[in-house]
């Protein structure tokens, strides 16, 4: 084979390559973006189970606090006088039952907020995959062209940007630009 068939040959692999990396990204990505609405379900599930505990704290209170006024009553005590044994019972009991609805309530609303945390970074590394692929895809193909042009020598690639002036090249092979940049159909070009 040519060697300007073997530098198309190697651009269009580098191509062929790049695409297929980007559709793995974009599957990671759906798949990433799956995991999110997985996560926020499960937060959601976890903030009811807090939020029904809480809803059982108040029941057990009301049972306690039935029962204590109940054996107020029995007991010849009056249930609802206040500063009475029955009374500080009753608001000590009000106050645990306060305090395990407010903690059930607090980590309902953590779950929640942790599993749409969860959620976006999941739908951020995503983002970033397909991203990240579609950066590597492109310095792939940039690459794939340089490599082709100075392994294969073709004119094609090599002097297509080469314009009517001509670059020199030292004794030593480095290259010198030209003097001159060249004005063509009102646009500055580089010399390269």
């Amino acid at each position: 084979m040519s060697g300007p068939t073997l530098a198309v040959i190697a651009i269009a692999s580098a191509v062929v390559g790049s695409y297929a990396s980007i559709q793995q990204a974009k599957a990671q990505q759906k798949m990433y973006n799956r995991q999110a609405d997985i996560t926020e379900r499960q937060s959601r599930l976890d903030a009811l189970a807090y939020k029904q505990q809480g809803v059982n704290s108040i029941k057990k209170l009301n049972r306690v606090l039935a029962a204590n006024t109940a054996r107020a009553a029995a007991g010849n005590l009056d249930p609802y006088a206040s500063y009475d044994s029955a009374d500080v019972i009753a608001t000590y009991n009000l106050r645990q039952g306060v305090n395990d609805f407010t903690i059930a309530r607090d980590n309902a609303t953590i779950a929640k907020k942790m599993g749409k945390y969860q959620a976006d970074n999941y739908r951020y590394a995503g983002q970033v995959a397909v991203s990240n692929a579609k950066t590597m895809a492109a310095v792939n193909i940039g690459m794939s062209f340089v490599t082709a042009g100075q392994v294969y020598g073709t004119s094609g690639l090599t002097g297509m940007f080469a314009s009517n002036t001509a670059a020199t090249t030292t004794a030593a092979g480095s290259y010198m630009a030209p003097a001159k940049a060249t004005l063509s159909d009102g646009y500055m070009r580089a010399i390269v």
